[in-house]
Formats: C-alpha cells, structure tokens, sequence
C-alpha cells in the first residue's frame, strides 16, 4: 500500500492542499460513498509519510469496516474511488489556477441560459481586465480571441449579422497567436538544430518570416521572437543589436519564460562570438547581459543550475569583476541544483586564478570532480595553464599526455571541439619545448610557427587560442 499510486498522489500534496482535500472527499457534491470518506481517515492519520504497518491492506480494510470479513476486492475499488477523486481533486485545484478559463466558462454558461445582463458585464469586466495587463504574451492573444468568440456568440442571437466586424477581430487575433507559437516553435527547434545536429521540418518558414516583416505586427512577443529567429537565422551584431533593443522596449511586457528566452539568445551570441571567433569586444556587453538579467526566472523555481552559475562567474571574471563575482557567489551558493561543492571550488579556483594565486587555485580544481565533460574539459584546460605560467613543465607535460588520451576516449565531445583542445594541447607541448631549450631549433622560427599555428586554430573554446595568443605576445 505505502508504494500505491493513492498514497503517492496523497504525498504530492502540501498541507493546505491536504486539508482541502479532506474537504473535497467529505463534501457530498463530489464523494457520496461512505467507503471511500472512511478510508481517507485513516490514511490521512500517517499524512505526510505513510510509513506504518497499519497501511497493510488487510488491517486498513478492518479499520474501515471493523467486523466484517476481508474482502480484498472491496477494498481494492475503495483504494481506486479514493484515487479516482484524488486526480479529479487535482484538475480542480489546476481550474482554481485558470482564472481566465474560469471566466470563459461562466461566459459561455451565462450566454447559454440566456442571463444577458449578467453575460455583459462579466464579458465587460473581463475585457477590461485582461487590456489592462501589462504581459503582451501568447497566453493574453488567445484570452482576447476567446472573449470575442464568446461576444459574437452573444451578439448573433440579439442582433444577427449586424456585427460582422467582429470576424475580423477574432481573426486577426487567431492570426497573431498562431504566429507567435509557430516562432516559437522555429526558436526552439533552430536550438536543438545547433545544440544536438538534428534537423526539422520547419514548415513555411520563409513565409511566416516574410509575412511577419511585411505585416508589422504590434504584438510585443511576436517582435521578439521575430528578431530572435532573424539572430538564429543570421547571426551578426546588426541583428543582436535589434533583439537586445526589441527587448529594452517590450522588457515590462514579456512573460518571465520569453524574457529568459530572449536573455539566453542574446547571451549564446556573444557566447559563440567569443568562442569561436575569438572575440573580446562584446565581452562587456556580455557582462552586462548578466548582471541586468531578471534574477527571479530560472529553469528551475528558486534554484540555479550550476552550468549557469559557473558561466556567468567566467563571463564576469573576463572583465575583471571581481568584486561582483565575490557577492554573486556568496548571494547563490545556497540555490544551486547539483553539484554544489565542486561549482563553488571551481568558480574559487577562477577567483584565485584571477588574483595571481596560481597554488590555491590547483589546490581548489583538484577537489573538483564533475559527471558533466564540459567542466571536465574545462579544469583540465585550467590545471594546464597553471602548470605552464608556474613554469611546472614537467607537470604540464604529463598532463597533456593525460589530456590527450581523455579526448580520445571520451565520445561525448563533440569533432570540433576535439580539434581544437588538441589543437591547443600541441601548441602548448611546442611552447614547453622553446621554453626547455629542447626544440632543437631557431627559437626566432619556432615561434612565429607556433603564432602562425595559432592564428589557425579552429576556435577559441573556453579563451585557449586568446591565452596562448597573450602568451606569445609576452614572450
């Protein structure tokens, strides 16, 4: 019993739900078999745990029907009533939650029992309250497009074909709110696109896109994510500029999630600015993208992930901010999802790092152990260059040999990125050799090979072709 889908359900629920279900089962409107009242009394006695020997079916079912023989069948439709109202208890407190949908029902009750007065103004009410919202999103759209449906409903049985303005109205509403889900339907699927190499029929693309340029919709979600997509399709600091300025104007007018959405578009450009064409100019830009964000939207309520906790410490610490970074640890380190020890050694072995204390930083990315390869990578890049600059190159030498078989055995890296961490790894082995004396060679001609080998490097993955660029311009 304590494993069953009931007490699993029962669980799921916080103490005002719970009491409020109590409520529900007792109320004769929704529960009139005495069985099932019966039996949630004695289940809500082991609330919240249900861990007790009493939960076995034969004890329960002699709780709920003392002096009766044990009927496990009896018992067993009891347990599904009991679940039974138990999901519908659920899509009731999901309906509490829609007040939206609650007026489009009592609407459309109203209408239908002919209660005019009383239809207007509900339909007057609602209509004024949803204009006066300041969220422009897709969900506003289809709240709109339903109050017309529902008032030409109304209107055809007072006065018919006197209102057919109203067509247009609610056409015109159906038009923008299938367009704002379809753009956001293409930004997702251009991500995966990029994210995971898998490609999508995206439908009508050129033509919704052409048709929302040429329309200029006012909706303020629609323009953002028109320009987003215009971002994913084109990337360049024309249309980047353009997003980042549709989101200053419409910012008061976007949900939290299409505010995050557009955040994260804004911060994958200069993301990929940086990595793969070496760029250093928008890395401000980048800073400020992360420090202006809203605080409050996170993909999971209350919580960090520490992906993006790590992240936004580096992009902070290209610029110096150092005393930012300090607060900005302090302020999340109790909201991280996962892997909290290890993201708080590794964004204290970057401070460290940054502030010139190269041995407290090996000594922090050493406690470091993470599943995910990206960090992997990333501290094993790290310990590489702390061994170069302390000039460890014995170390360092052996470290790249160990670098080198975990690219070759680690599948989940990505071709591209391989080429270039064993791009890196070999001028680094080159830059030891001038170092040692080893090379063999003019040091004058090994080194402009080495900067010629880097100017040729496939990307800038985590900063490694800018570092080995600013190493060859100390030496």
């Amino acid at each position: 019993m304590e494993n069953s889908k009931i007490i699993k359900l029962l669980k799921s629920l916080n103490q005002y739900e719970f009491r409020q279900f109590r409520d529900y089962v007792y109320s004769p409107a929704f529960n009139k078999k005495e069985i099932v009242t019966r039996l949630f009394d004695e289940l809500r006695k082991h609330y919240p745990r249900f861990e007790s020997d009493e939960l076995s079916n034969e004890i329960l079912f002699h709780k709920i029907l003392p002096g009766e023989k044990y009927n496990y069948f009896k018992l067993k439709n009891a347990i599904s009533d009991l679940f039974i109202l138990g999901k519908d208890f659920l899509s009731f407190l999901g309906f509490k939650k829609k007040e939206r949908l609650k007026e489009i029902l009592l609407l459309a009750e109203l209408r239908v029992r002919k209660l005019d007065s009383l239809f207007e103004q509900t339909h007057k009410a609602a209509a004024q309250k949803i204009e006066s919202s300041k969220v422009k999103d897709d969900e506003y759209v289809y709240h709109m497009l339903e109050l017309a449906v529902e008032k030409i409903g109304y209107l055809t049985v007072q006065a018919p074909n006197k209102h057919v303005n109203i067509q247009q109205e609610m056409f015109d509403l159906f038009l923008t709110y299938s367009i704002i889900r379809i753009l956001k339907s293409y930004t997702v699927m251009m991500h995966e696109e990029k994210q995971n190499n898998y490609k999508y029929d995206k439908y009508l693309f050129d033509e919704i896109m052409s048709f929302a340029e040429k329309k200029k919709f006012d909706n303020p979600t629609l323009n953002v994510y028109y320009h987003t997509i215009s971002l994913e399709r084109d990337r360049n600091d024309v249309n980047f500029y353009k997003l980042k300025e549709a989101r200053a104007k419409y910012l008061d007018e976007l949900n939290e999630y299409d505010e995050y959405m557009v955040f994260l578009h804004l911060n994958g450009y200069c993301t990929n600015e940086f990595n793969i064409n070496c760029r250093t100019d928008l890395m401000r830009e980048h800073f400020d993208l992360i420090k202006n964000k809203n605080t409050k939207v996170y993909t999971t309520i209350g919580k960090l992930i520490y992906l993006d906790f790590i992240n936004e410490v580096k992009i902070a610490l290209r610029v110096d901010e150092i005393d930012w970074v300090e607060k900005y640890i302090e302020k999340n380190k109790s909201n991280l999802t996962g892997e909290e020890e290890g993201s708080l050694n590794f964004c204290n072995g970057l401070l460290n790092l940054k502030r010139g204390n190269h041995d407290k930083a090996l000594e922090l990315l050493a406690k470091t152990n993470f599943p995910n390869f990206i960090i992997k990578l990333q501290v094993k890049i790290l310990q590489l260059q702390i061994f170069y600059e302390k000039g460890y190159y014995d170390q360092a030498i052996s470290a790249i040999d160990t670098f080198r078989h975990y690219l070759k055995r680690e599948t989940t890296i990505k071709e591209n990125f391989k080429k270039t961490f064993y791009e890196f790894v070999n001028i680094l082995n080159n830059l030891i050799k001038l170092k040692t004396g080893s090379s063999g060679n003019d040091t004058g001609y090994e080194l402009y090979k080495i900067k010629e080998d880097i100017e040729l490097m496939t990307s800038n993955q985590f900063g490694v072709k800018l570092w080995l660029k600013q190493l060859t311009v100390d030496s």
